[in-house]
């Protein structure tokens, strides 16, 4: 590939060589099993220097560490779109909860649906358009934090539903480092990040969502600065190299946040420990690869309960009518709790008929162009 070819979307530019293939008959795997399964490294090799590679890190740099990772997390798509409306909907709530928040251990994986979280994104007005190529994508994140889970360090993957083989797994070129401080220096400018630099980003028309951005920074690795200095040589091509790697992954960590969120908070999340040991005796004894086990997390929103209405009789006030409570966050103190939804009032009064669904953390903004600053 040309150093001064960059029109293609960046996966296609570090991987150039992928060709997808239909599954037939197979259930589709966990991102994290494709991962885990990646054994070839990654070489690449600028047009004007083909016999100069480059060994840049890869997939398969990441396998033993998937492998091993005790707490591997697998979000259910309800759960997706709650962590996603919390992050991009209600920004506000989630940044005023950061100091609640931590990293829940030293070594984790988190996995989504990423179709589920780009509808999100466009229906709240984060993102003028909906991202047609996340239709089917798998996003994981494979996290290392510190012992505190105020920092941690994470590399993000994903693959389309159409490709079988692992070692098509995409690995993006970005580091990310959270701090949950928010003691970051501030940001470098394009030839700084190529050079090792921290690139920043923000979001200009939501002071939300720039608090949140505040507690992240991007840094490309070592092996992926050099393959880009030789590849973008001029700063039209460095610029778009920058841009392109930080579009792919910046969504991302508003999305954990709030996962993180949910799952600290009490009744917010159920969660379903999958084991795999069945159905990997079946593929051992084909000489196929193990899967690996997880813990399939879900949205506590389906259950609505009839509140007690006894308890305001008791002190003078007349009972309201029977409405619907929508699923919310409270905070007391330095815990929080998931209300589920629920019916609250005498229904002897009457009935107060909503058609509101469970889980609503606001109404969409109007759409407007997001920004990046570096």
């Amino acid at each position: 590939m040309a150093a001064t070819d960059f029109g293609c979307p960046l996966g296609v530019l570090y991987n150039e060589n992928v060709q997808l293939a239909a599954l037939q008959g197979h259930p589709p795997m966990r991102l994290l099993d494709r991962v885990a399964s990646c054994q070839t490294p990654l070489r690449l090799a600028l047009d004007r220097s083909p016999d100069v590679p480059f060994d840049v890190t890869g997939p398969s740099a990441f396998a033993s560490q998937v492998a091993a990772c005790p707490l591997r997390f697998v979000l259910g798509d309800d759960l997706t779109r709650a962590s996603a409306e919390l992050a991009f909907a209600d920004g506000a709530q989630l940044a005023d909860y950061l100091d609640l928040l931590r990293i829940p251990a030293p070594l984790m994986w988190v996995e989504w649906n990423d179709e589920v979280h780009q509808k999100v994104i466009h229906e709240t007005g984060s993102a003028a358009d909906f991202y047609a190529a996340a239709s089917g994508r798998r996003v994981g994140v494979l996290l290392r934090a510190s012992s505190d889970g105020q920092r941690a360090l994470a590399r993000t993957f994903w693959v389309d539903a159409a490709v079988t083989d692992p070692s098509n797994v995409i690995l993006s070129p970005l580091e990310t480092h959270i701090d949950l401080r928010g003691e970051f220096a501030e940001p470098s400018d394009i030839d700084g990040i190529l050079k090792g630099g921290f690139a920043g980003i923000t979001d200009p028309h939501n002071p939300a969502m720039a608090c949140l951005l505040d507690h992240v920074r991007f840094r490309f690795d070592d092996t992926w600065q050099s393959y880009y200095r030789a590849a973008a040589t001029d700063p039209k091509a460095q610029r778009h190299v920058v841009h392109a790697a930080l579009a792919a992954v910046a969504r991302d960590v508003p999305l954990l946040l709030a996962f993180f969120l949910l799952l600290s908070a009490k009744e917010a999340t159920r969660s379903f420990p999958i084991s795999r040991f069945a159905i990997n005796r079946k593929r051992q004894a084909h000489g196929r690869l193990a899967l690996l086990d997880h813990i399939k997390v879900r949205a506590s929103l389906d259950a609505v309960h009839e509140s007690d209405s006894r308890a305001a009789e008791i002190d003078g006030r007349q009972s309201p009518r029977l409405h619907h409570v929508r699923g919310h966050l409270v905070r007391r103190d330095n815990r929080v709790f998931w209300r589920t939804p629920h019916l609250r009032g005498s229904a002897l009064r009457g009935m107060v008929r909503s058609r509101t669904v469970c889980l609503s953390f606001a109404q969409p903004r109007e759409a407007r162009a997001g920004g990046h600053n570096v």
